[in-house]
């Protein structure tokens, strides 16, 4: 299991939602996304959605499994990305 910070670059809307859920869902490993008291999977839209990711927003990118360094660093890549 590895884990690394990113900072929101922007406000995570239906589309963009979209596209870090496809992007997740390329790798094998379990990706988390935390922030505060809410926990998601990444591969799940509607946990996406439902975590309101907005500019400057702090999340926890939790990833385990076979591929578990690139899907972490490409999940931060996204989320970090404006």
């Amino acid at each position: 299991m590895v884990f690394k910070e990113a900072t929101v670059r922007k406000l995570y809307l239906h589309t963009d939602a979209q596209r870090l859920v496809a992007r997740c869902m390329r790798f094998d490993s379990e990706i988390t996304l935390e922030m505060g008291t809410k926990k998601i999977n990444a591969k799940s839209l509607m946990g996406v959605i439902s975590m309101q990711l907005k500019k400057g927003d702090c999340v926890t990118v939790i990833a385990k499994g076979d591929d578990q360094e690139e899907a972490l660093g490409e999940t931060v890549k996204v989320l970090s990305s404006t």
